[in-house]
């Protein structure tokens, strides 16, 4: 792993806890557990072990919490977004100091 990739890693794992701490204040810890489920559920299925555990979590939601579900997994990418346009910066930010062009 390169020194970017973790610390992006570090950088999307602590804006997901700012964001789950956040949904938990607003929605409470049952909403947020059921997010993690979705979530857990989700990264199985990428990794191709997926048994029904996604389908049943995401059936399992009331109309109510559709929406803020979606905006929760929204957000969660937006951060990430940023926290990778940030690494990225600060890579060229270094590499323009490094070769003298005082960026």
């Amino acid at each position: 792993m390169t020194d970017i990739d973790a610390r992006l890693r570090e950088d999307v794992h602590l804006l997901g806890e700012l964001l789950g701490n956040t949904i938990r204040d607003q929605y409470g810890e049952a909403f947020l557990d059921k997010i993690e489920q979705i979530r857990k559920g989700a990264k199985a299925d990428r990794r191709g072990s997926m048994d029904a555990e996604l389908s049943a979590s995401l059936n399992q939601l009331s109309e109510d919490e559709l929406l803020p579900v979606a905006r929760a997994f929204n957000q969660f990418l937006n951060l990430a977004n940023i926290a990778e346009q940030y690494q990225l910066c600060l890579l060229y930010t270094s590499d323009a100091a490094d070769e003298g062009l005082g960026v």
